[in-house]
């Protein structure tokens, strides 16, 4: 009857407010912690990376979810990723 786009959207659309409010409370508090420079453009940024970061990651998590046979294997196959992920990511650059 229905296809599965408008689901799909609905499930991303869904999600935007979540990730905003809990990028409110992961911002600030992580920026205060960390000691950053308290100016409007870069807390922006902050805020920003912060957002699209935890979109991505929300965004794929429900795309292994929903591409794998059960939440177990997701998890497997999930967690394999985010390891790659954090290895390119630039977080383990060596000093010279």
């Amino acid at each position: 009857m229905y296809s599965a786009l408008p689901y799909a959207i609905a499930q991303v659309v869904c999600e935007i407010p979540y990730v905003f409010f809990e990028t409110i409370y992961f911002a600030f508090i992580v920026y205060a912690m960390v000691g950053f420079e308290w100016k409007v453009e870069k807390v922006c940024w902050f805020f920003f990376v912060s957002f699209f970061s935890f979109l991505y990651f929300t965004y794929y998590g429900m795309m292994t979810v929903s591409i794998t046979p059960n939440h177990q294997v997701a998890a497997i196959f999930g967690a394999a990723f985010y390891g790659l992920f954090n290895l390119f990511s630039g977080f383990f650059i060596p000093r010279p």
